[in-house]
C-alpha cells in the first residue's frame, strides 16, 4: 500500500557485511537509514534502507538450502503523525547453510525512495519473522531542510558496482550516475574487506557556482575526536554534471572500534563540515559453507578438525567447491578415495597450508588459508550468482575463489549490439581475465585469459593473442563485431599470451 508522495522504488539485495544523516540501529541489530535529500523545486528526494541481520530470522530447510519468510513495513510520517508513505512487502531470504543463517554478519537489505517537501519527519521500520512471529522495530528522525546544506548525500559502502545502466525512465535507489553503492545502514566494516568507499556532494551555490574549484581536507577521528589519520586533500571542480566526490580508503590498518570520517572546507562558509560515523570490526567468525568440527579419536588415529560429521554426499560437495584449488594429481587421488579417505585428505590439505607462514601465522588457532577460502566462496555466492548458476560455479566466482580480489577492475557498460563485460587484472600474479555477458542473462562467461589453465572463448582469445587454430567451440553470438573489446583487452591486460 502506498499513499501521498508516491514511492520511486523498493528493491531487495543480500550482501555480506560489509553514515548518513538519519541512521539508527537497535540492540537487535536491525538498522534503518534515510539520506540523500536535496531540493528539487518544492520537494526533495529521500532514499533509505532497512538492514535485517539473518540472525533475527528463522530459517528452515528449502530444497538444498535454507529459507526464511518475513514482512517488512516502512512508514514515513510527519512529526504531527500524518502518514506520507507506507509500504509493506514479504521477503524470503535464502541461506546456503546453518552457519550462514545464524551469522550476524549476513543481512538482507531493503531500499526505498520517495519525494517529500521540506519539513520534519519520522521514518519507521518494522520487521516480523513469520515463523516465530517476533517483530523488531526501528525509527529515526528525518529533516528535509528548506535550504540545501553545504554537504549532502553522504554515503559509506563496502562495495560499489560501476557502469550500472538502467532503461530510460527507470529508477534504482543508491544508484549515483552509473555507480551503485551497496547500502550499509549499520555502518559496519570488517577488516578482511578493507576498502571503504565514500561519496558526498557539495552545494554549488555555497561556493560560487559552476566552474569553481573547492578544496577539502579529509581525515579520520576516533570517538574522542582525536585525529587518527589524515587522508589528504580532495579537490572538486564544480561542473554541470559533477558536484560530488567519490573515492575509497583502506581500513585494514585501523584498530577495531568506532571512527568518524570528516571532510572540512576551511575557506568555505560556516557549517561546511561533514561527519560520517562508522565502525571497524575484526572478523570474529568464519563464513563457511561447512564449519570445522573438533572430534576426539581413538589412540593412534588421526585427529580430524574438519568435515568429520558430514555425509558422503556433503563431503563430495566440499570437494567440488575446493576443486579450483587442487592440482590435477590431487583431483585424481581424491577420485580414488572413499568418503573417509577424502575427509582425511582435506584435513591434511588444510594442515599443510596452515603451516605455511606466507599464508598466516602457524602458531594461531585459526587456519587463515581455510578462512580466506571460505570467505571467497561466500563472497562469490553473494555477488556473482546468475539465474542459472550459484556464484561459486560461475567463471567469475571460480577465478575469484582462486586468486581473490583483482588489483584492477575495468567495468564496461552495456553496448547496443554486444553486452556488458569486465576486465580483471592481477598485477601480483601477472594475469588478466575478461568476462562478458553477451547473452544478456546475467552470467558473465570467461572470454579472455592469460592463464593456460583457464582459456577464454576462442573468438576473442585467439584474436587478442593473434593466434589461430584454436579448436574450441565458441559460445559467443556470431555475426557481431568484437573489435572494440579485443582492443580494450590488448590495451589493459597485464601481460601477453598464456602464463603459467
Amino acid at each position: 500500500m502506498m499513499r501521498s508522495f508516491g514511492p520511486l522504488a523498493w528493491s531487495l539485495s543480500v550482501l555480506v557485511l560489509t553514515p548518513t544523516a538519519g541512521a539508527a540501529q537497535s540492540q537487535s541489530g536491525l538498522a534503518l537509514e534515510v539520506n540523500r535529500y536535496y531540493g528539487e523545486q518544492d520537494r526533495a528526494l529521500v532514499e533509505g534502507a532497512v538492514e535485517i541481520p539473518y540472525s533475527l530470522l528463522s530459517f528452515t530447510p528449502s530444497g538444498e538450502t535454507l529459507a526464511a519468510s518475513a514482512t517488512v513495513v516502512v512508514v514515513v510520517e510527519k512529526v504531527g503523525g500524518e502518514e506520507v508513505y507506507h509500504t509493506e512487502r514479504e521477503i524470503q531470504p535464502a541461506a546456503a547453510n546453518a552457519a550462514m543463517a545464524a551469522s550476524e554478519r549476513v543481512s538482507t537489505i531493503e531500499t526505498f525512495a520517495i519525494y517529500a517537501p521540506p519539513g520534519e519527519y519520522m521514518a519507521r521500520a518494522r520487521v516480523t519473522d513469520l515463523s516465530s512471529e517476533k517483530s523488531y522495530e526501528m525509527s529515526t528522525p528525518l529533516v528535509v531542510p528548506l535550504e540545501e546544506p553545504f554537504f549532502s548525500d553522504a554515503l559509506l559502502s563496502n562495495h560499489v558496482q560501476k557502469n550500472v545502466r538502467l532503461q530510460e525512465g527507470s529508477y534504482l535507489p543508491y544508484l549515483i550516475g552509473t555507480t551503485m553503492f551497496n547500502p550499509n545502514p549499520r555502518n559496519v566494516f570488517y577488516k578482511d574487506s578493507p576498502l571503504l568507499y565514500f561519496y558526498y556532494e557539495v552545494n554549488p551555490e555555497a561556493i560560487g557556482g559552476m566552474g569553481d574549484t573547492v578544496g577539502l581536507e579529509m581525515s579520520l577521528h576516533d570517538v574522542a575526536g582525536n585525529l587518527v589519520k589524515s587522508l589528504g586533500e580532495r579537490s572538486i571542480v564544480i561542473t554541470e554534471g559533477r558536484n560530488f566526490d567519490l573515492g575509497a580508503f583502506n581500513i585494514g590498518g585501523l584498530v577495531p572500534g568506532r571512527y568518524t570520517l570528516e571532510v572540512a572546507c576551511a575557506k568555505c562558509p560556516s557549517g561546511s563540515l561533514l561527519q560520517a560515523p562508522f565502525e571497524v570490526r575484526r572478523p570474529l567468525e568464519q563464513l563457511a559453507f561447512v564449519q570445522p568440527v573438533e572430534i576426539s579419536t581413538a589412540s593412534g588415529a588421526p585427529t580430524l578438525k574438519y568435515y568429520s560429521d558430514l555425509s558422503p554426499a556433503q563431503v563430495d560437495s566440499v570437494v567440488d567447491v575446493m576443486e579450483i584449488w587442487f592440482t590435477t594429481e590431487q583431483m585424481d587421488l581424491l577420485a580414488s578415495l572413499n568418503a573417509t579417505g577424502k575427509v582425511q585428505f582435506l584435513n591434511r590439505f588444510w594442515e599443510s597450508l596452515d603451516a605455511d607462514p606466507s599464508l598466516g601465522d602457524p602458531a594461531t588457532e585459526e587456519n587463515e588459508a581455510k578462512t580466506m577460502f571460505e570467505r571467497r566462496v561466500a563472497y562469490a555466492d553473494q555477488f556473482f550468482a546468475s539465474s542459472q548458476r550459484s556464484g561459486r560455479d560461475t567463471d567469475r566466482g571460480r577465478i575469484y575463489i582462486l586468486f581473490g580480489e583483482p588489483t584492477e577492475t575495468i567495468d564496461r557498460p552495456v553496448e547496443a549490439t554486444l553486452g556488458p563485460y569486465v576486465i580483471w587484472n592481477f598485477s601480483g600474479q601477472g594475469h588478466t581475465f575478461a568476462f562478458g555477458d553477451f547473452r544478456r542473462d546475467g552470467d558473465y562467461r570467461l572470454i579472455y585469459s592469460t592463464h593456460a589453465r583457464f582459456p577464454g572463448d576462442p573468438t576473442i582469445q585467439g584474436q587478442v593473442d593473434e593466434q589461430g587454430g584454436l579448436a574450441r567451440e565458441s559460445f559467443l553470438p556470431q555475426g557481431r563485431g568484437y573489435e572494440t573489446i579485443i582492443e580494450d583487452i590488448r590495451t589493459n591486460r597485464t601481460t601477453t599470451g598464456f602464463q603459467p
